[in-house]
């Protein structure tokens, strides 16, 4: 199964994204796997990973952690395995303008969206089941600078065009799972129960 899961900051998302993952993974027996996406580059990042860190914690996920290029990481995961990807957001943002660790492009790369998309649409054929989140940025009204519009444009892009291709696409609202594409009665019943 293939779930996008687009909502705003601290919507809810990623705990209902590691929920369903871990349904998923446990009703076939597949691996649960969390595909951490994000670099930290201050101290509100870092608290932001702990707590997803702790919020995970327990329930058997094994985690990766790649900032961008994820193709070459895919192996890792197995076609049986159920994978949270967190986020897409961090993996754009990544891949358009670089990472501390990578190194800050000067100018965008202009070809990021096309490979981004590659990438994600590899790691969907590449597992069993794959459960995507994204921040919805790219929906107000407002005007902003070249490059942050460039990202806005971007992410948006991506995720149009894996929504094209999921199964179950749902924007998360104060954690509650609105869909949008797909039929997902799984979704509802882990909203509502806060423990496994």
């Amino acid at each position: 199964m293939k779930i996008l899961l687009i909502g705003g900051s601290k919507s809810g998302k990623s705990m209902l994204a590691q929920r369903l993952t871990a349904s998923l993974a446990e009703k076939d027996g597949s691996l649960p796997v969390y595909w951490a996406t994000m670099e930290p580059t201050d101290g509100e990042d870092r608290e932001r990973i702990k707590k997803h860190i702790m919020d995970r914690a327990g329930w058997g996920f094994e985690t990766i952690e790649c900032a961008r290029n994820i193709e070459p990481r895919l192996p890792e995961i197995g076609d049986s395995a159920a994978v949270l990807f967190d986020s897409i957001t961090a993996l754009t943002a990544n891949e358009l303008f670089g990472t501390a660790k990578s190194g800050y492009l000067s100018e965008p790369d202009g070809g990021a969206e096309k490979r981004i998309i590659g990438e994600l649409k590899a790691l969907t054929s590449a597992s069993k089941h794959t459960v995507m989140v994204c921040d919805d940025i790219f929906r107000d009204g407002k005007t902003y600078d070249p490059a942050t519009e460039l990202f806005r444009r971007t992410l948006a892009n991506v995720c149009r065009a894996l929504a094209a291709s999921c199964d179950a696409v749902c924007e998360i609202v104060c954690s509650r799972a609105v869909p949008y594409k797909g039929e997902l009665p799984e979704i509802q019943q882990i909203v509502l129960h806060k423990s496994l």
